[in-house]
Parts: structure tokens; C-alpha cells; sequence
């Protein structure tokens, strides 16, 4: 039986999971694997050959499959989406730092991005640790952020709104942008997670709108400062993808931001999110 290993990739971050086949992993090898997701908050297993109800298995054991109501699912899968880039497109799909579905009022506990085809260069992701970067704030500055609430919204109001960048991803079965000003979730600006006791910061400029009660004029520099604050290079770390690579990622104490720096390839990926939880 082979020995499953966990190595960092970075500092705050970020590991790479070896020796496990997730189609066929037993109870044993899953707490190594869901330890090593609780440990560092990003992680990549390669190697991997996962067909879409593999994909399903494996999400279930974050918990239910969360409904993501802008990409039509697979037949059969409703699910799952593909995430698809084709030569001819400038603009990629989970571009801008953010934590995926804020705006939903059960957001997923863990996304699941699986590469299918990857581009000869680029196309890697880059991941920035929410709790670390919660950490390093003064005491006066964590007192502050905890009786926040943030606004979050799927419309997309800081870029031009969801239907215009609906329109520029025309290889995805995208629908409903039309809808996404009504996705609207309020949550705690530091969130909690429950297995580990750690506090996280929780917003981002793409999906978080203004602080409850405050305007957003008043809202965007403290958001926009946060965000900066929480990619400095010292949070962050960069998983690069090939065909067969899985990687998992923690929503409630990650941000990521898809690079887009691939033009003229093509690039296919296979989404999940899974375990609605509510913010605290």
C-alpha cells in the first residue's frame, strides 16, 4: 500500500498531495487527505483520472453539492460545469481575487477544480490565506472588522456587471446574468471556521459591494485595502495545473484569482462546489 505524502508549496499555504487515488481511497486515506485540506487550506492532487460521478464522489465528502445558478451543469450532472477558454478568447472565467458564491446565503465550504486540458504556459491559479492575513491586523483593526457585516452580490457591479462578462466567455453554457442582482447575501466580514477555531477575513471587490449600513463610497477603501492586504506575496501561493490535477481549495479562508495569461490556448477545467455552510 503506498504512503501518502503532503508537501507545502509555500509558506502561508498551499500543499501538494501524492500517493492516493481518489476513486478508490478508503476512510484512512480520506482523513489524511481532509487533514491535510484542514492544514493548508489549498490542495493539489495529481495524477488523477476522474470521470464526472468520481468527481461527484469525491465532492460528497465535503458534503452536499452546491446549485451555482450562472453555468449551465453537465447532462446528467447538474452539478458540475465545465470551465472552458478557447484560443480565440481574451476574457477567462474566475478572473479577480474572490471566494466563490459569497453572494449565495449557504456558501460552498470547499470548490473543486480539475483540470481536463491545460494550456502549453500559464493558466495557473494563485490562492491567498484569508486567516493569515487576519492575524497580522493590529487588535484595533480585528475589533473593528468583527461588527462588520459585508453586502455581497453576484452582479459583478464593480466590472461592468455579470452580462458583459457573460458575453465575452462565449465557450461556457453561461445563463441567468440577467438574474444575478437578486443573489444578494449579507455576512460577517471575519468569519469563523468551525473545525479549526480560526478567524478569516471574508470579502473581496468582486463580490462584496459595501459594509451593512455604510454607503459604498464609504465601504471601497476599507474593502479595497483589505484586499491588498490579504494577496501580499507572503499569503499567498500558485498551483500550477496539468491534465489530471485536482485541486481543492477552503472558501472560507482562501481567495483565489484565475490567471489569464494564456491567450491563442486552450484551456478546460471541471468545477464542484460542495458543503453549504453559513457564515459566522
Amino acid at each position: 500500500m503506498s504512503t501518502i505524502t503532503v508537501t507545502p508549496i509555500a509558506g502561508s499555504l498551499g500543499a501538494e498531495v501524492c500517493g492516493v487515488d481518489l476513486r478508490t481511497m478508503d476512510n484512512s486515506a480520506w482523513a489524511t487527505v481532509h487533514q491535510a485540506f484542514l492544514d493548508h487550506k489549498v490542495i493539489a492532487i495529481r495524477g488523477q483520472d476522474l470521470g464526472p460521478q468520481d468527481m461527484m464522489d469525491v465532492g460528497a465528502r465535503f458534503g452536499e453539492p452546491n446549485h451555482y445558478p450562472f453555468v449551465k451543469g453537465l447532462d446528467g450532472f447538474p452539478f458540475l460545469f465545465d470551465v472552458i477558454k478557447e484560443p480565440g478568447e481574451k476574457r477567462n472565467f474566475g478572473g479577480g481575487w474572490h471566494s466563490d458564491t459569497t453572494y449565495m446565503k449557504a456558501p460552498p465550504m470547499a470548490t473543486l477544480l480539475y483540470a481536463l486540458e491545460t494550456p502549453q504556459r500559464g493558466g495557473d491559479t494563485l490562492y491567498c490565506d484569508m486567516v493569515a492575513a487576519y492575524e497580522s491586523l493590529t487588535p484595533k483593526m480585528k475589533e473593528m472588522l468583527g461588527s462588520l457585516n459585508g453586502v455581497f452580490s453576484a452582479g459583478l457591479k464593480n466590472s461592468g456587471g455579470r452580462s458583459l462578462h457573460h458575453a465575452q466567455i462565449g465557450a461556457m453554457k453561461v445563463t441567468a446574468g440577467e438574474t444575478a442582482d437578486t443573489y444578494e447575501a449579507v455576512h460577517p466580514i471575519v468569519r469563523t471556521v468551525e473545525e479549526t477555531g480560526q478567524k478569516a477575513i471574508y470579502c473581496s471587490k468582486v463580490h462584496t459591494t459595501h459594509f451593512e449600513g455604510m454607503t459604498g463610497d464609504e465601504s471601497q477603501p476599507l474593502i479595497e485595502w483589505l484586499v491588498e492586504h490579504a494577496t501580499r506575496p507572503e499569503f499567498t501561493c500558485r498551483v500550477h495545473w496539468e491534465p489530471g490535477t485536482l485541486t481543492v481549495w477552503d472558501n472560507r479562508r482562501v481567495m483565489h484569482n484565475a490567471i489569464n495569461d494564456y491567450h491563442g490556448m486552450r484551456r478546460h477545467m471541471r468545477r464542484l462546489t460542495s458543503g453549504p455552510t453559513v457564515p459566522v
